[in-house]
């Protein structure tokens, strides 16, 4: 077998990227092109140039666009190589993309002063990658840019990704109507309260953290002026980190200069971001995507690609996670047709999905901190190499998109309902305990939330901090609690008595 297309570059250059999922080679044993799941085969005879722009023009017409090689392999090929090819092959759609890249990418400009007059071709092909919207002609090259990002941040996203059914606008308007189901202004304002609550609380709890009621509240204020902002800036990112962090001290005044990690506890490191040096062309990508509204226009992609993107550039040294979800609400806003304020609490049920939450994260994080070098001093790495910020600038967010449209519908199929029900529960509940007993309101809340969380039963260690009352009283609470919640039927024998849990 021999490596082509970009593996065959990858290895003749050394390049400093990310392995490819599936790297094209040829085969004796195949007289087509075979997708095999770890790799594209191709017979012995497959027509290509034996060249740096051969070979990069075969992978633009049979591997797709990688972005992350593509930009490492223009440090190698020279602009005169890529010249004389287009000059021997004027209207090959693949040598006018591979130029048109090479001017993209490095900002320089190609001495072509010939005409074409080809028809234009798509940069990306758009029954494989979800593309803009409203994408710009290049007249030189005769190329229509339709990529969803610009030459300093890029994700690329393959349609693969993208459900039709049901589509994001749909998942919205189904949430609308469960929410509008609470006919009641008083009942529907508490539902909004318990939305907030809920997404504030999963988020800090995603990070093993629970919040003081002071950066609570202040974090359900920002919720509330999610998608208020018209530009995203760092000015604007900064105000909400210092709004977010643990102390004062975590509070940063400006992107990050400094590197940082994470790690395990064992005190393996799990993800570089990319070093400062190649963070602010970075952000500044980033940036300049999410503000854009004519380039990526698809709601979905381009929410999944902007909140990851931002934790995979971790820009700051603390409250990236946070931010990350926070974001994943404020792209979201503008196309959501909810009112009065509410929102489809994704952090909620990516709480209940760690484990796929962290694959996608990893994903990503595991191949490209696999290529620093690092050697463990005290407490902190020393950096030998890092492979700077190319990979950060152009991911592949196909994994993020489906994930994230898979927490959404479960939020509007599963939990919006699901928190409905419970507070529809807890107020009939409370209503019927209230008229029933004179007990203090705090402590009949305390007991249906302890009670409800334990599956209809006080567990005993519960009870002993209710000595005071009857056992009676306790028991009839009980009864009017799983009443209220499953009117329908209230099995709790498989429960375990010594359990315990909290709403």
């Amino acid at each position: 077998m021999s490596a082509i297309g970009y593996q065959h570059l990858i290895g003749h250059f050394s390049l400093d990227v990310r392995p490819l999922q599936t790297p094209a080679t040829t085969s004796a044993s195949v007289n087509r092109r075979v997708d095999a799941p770890n790799q594209l085969l191709f017979p012995k005879n497959v027509a290509i140039e034996e060249s740096p722009v051969g070979h990069l023009e075969f992978a633009l017409k049979h591997e797709g666009v990688n972005l992350e090689v593509i930009d490492a392999v223009f440090e190698h090929i020279s602009a005169n190589d890529l010249v004389r090819t287009l000059e021997s092959a004027p209207n090959r759609a693949t040598i006018r993309r591979a130029c048109f890249l090479w001017e993209w990418l490095t900002g320089q400009t190609l001495s072509f002063p010939t005409t074409l007059n080809a028809g234009y071709v798509d940069l990306f092909p758009s029954d494989t990658y979800v593309t803009a919207t409203r994408p710009t002609n290049n007249p030189k090259f005769r190329v229509r840019n339709n990529a969803l990002g610009n030459a300093d941040f890029c994700p690329v996203v393959r349609r693969a990704a993208v459900s039709e059914l049901p589509s994001l606008a749909e998942l919205m308007e189904q949430a609308k109507r469960t929410l509008e189901t609470l006919t009641d202004p008083v009942l529907y304002e508490r539902a909004v309260n318990y939305l907030y609550l809920s997404e504030t609380r999963s988020s800090y709890a995603i990070e093993r953290e629970t919040p003081s009621s002071d950066k609570q509240e202040r974090f359900v204020q920002l919720l509330r002026r999610v998608g208020e902002t018209a530009t995203v800036s760092e000015e604007w990112l900064v105000g909400l980190q210092n709004a977010i962090v643990r102390d004062v001290f975590s509070q940063e005044a400006s992107y990050r200069t400094s590197q940082n990690w994470l790690e395990d506890g064992l005190g393996r490191v799990t993800f570089f971001p990319p070093p400062p040096t190649d963070l602010r062309q970075a952000m500044r990508g980033w940036e300049a995507f999410v503000n854009d509204t004519t380039r990526c226009e698809h709601a979905l992609v381009k929410t999944a690609c902007a909140a990851f993107g931002f934790v995979y550039l971790h820009p700051f040294l603390d409250g990236n996670g946070r931010l990350h979800r926070f974001l994943i609400q404020h792209v979201l806003a503008p196309s959501s047709p909810l009112s009065g304020g509410a929102l489809v609490p994704v952090s909620a049920v990516i709480l209940k999905n760690i484990p796929e939450y962290l694959s996608v994260l990893t994903g990503f994080s595991r191949p490209v901190t696999e290529l620093w070098r690092y050697q463990r001093w005290d407490v902190t790495p020393i950096v030998v190499h890092s492979p700077g910020g190319r990979a950060y600038r152009f991911i592949d967010a196909t994994a993020e998109v489906a994930f994230l449209y898979r927490m959404i519908r479960l939020a509007v199929e599963e939990e919006i309902p699901g928190e409905l029900a419970w507070l529809s529960g807890y107020d009939k509940a409370y209503q019927q305990l209230n008229a029933e007993f004179d007990l203090p309101n705090k402590d009949l809340s305390a007991l249906i939330r302890m009670i409800q969380s334990n599956k209809g039963v006080l567990a005993i260690n519960r009870r002993k901090q209710y000595v005071h009352v009857p056992v009676s009283t306790l028991d009839r609470i009980e009864q009017v609690v799983r009443e209220a919640f499953n009117p329908v039927g209230n099995d709790a024998e498989d429960v375990e008595p010594d359990s315990d849990g909290g709403k």
